[in-house]
């Protein structure tokens, strides 16, 4: 019997939050946060002489606003029953998962401790597929 792999994007978990509303998250692979890294870190060279000889030493420029947006893009797949303070609904859009991230504490907290629970389920699961 073959082992079955699935190689496909998570299509995310519903986690509910307390007092209402709900949201869809998902871990990020690694070949989508390489992607990500190379959209936001640039790296340079700097040669320097230290103590007489010449060094060459790499640094890395990261623009570390764009990096955390194209992240929590990706990590938060959805969310319902979210509004403003007039009732207004807010929809699940690019910036407002960035204004959400950076604005609400709790919301931000909540994300990171659903995104751990997750990680720590999926783990589970590819050790549970290891021993059969």
């Amino acid at each position: 019997m073959a082992t079955v792999f699935d190689l496909s994007d998570s299509p995310g978990v519903w986690f509910e939050i307390e007092g209402g509303g709900r949201v869809k998250l998902r871990t990020i692979p690694a070949e989508s946060f390489k992607e990500i890294r190379k959209k936001t870190v640039k790296k340079r060279e700097v040669f320097k002489k230290v103590e007489g000889t010449p060094w060459r030493f790499e640094y890395e420029d990261v623009n570390e606003d764009l990096q955390n947006e194209l992240f929590w893009d990706y990590v938060i797949v959805d969310w319902e029953d979210f509004v403003d303070k007039d009732q207004k609904p807010i929809p699940c859009t690019k910036e407002n998962k960035s204004k959400m991230m950076t604005r609400s504490v709790m919301f931000a907290r909540f994300v990171a401790d659903s995104l751990k629970t997750l990680s720590d389920s999926e783990a589970k699961e590819a050790e549970a597929a290891e021993k059969n």
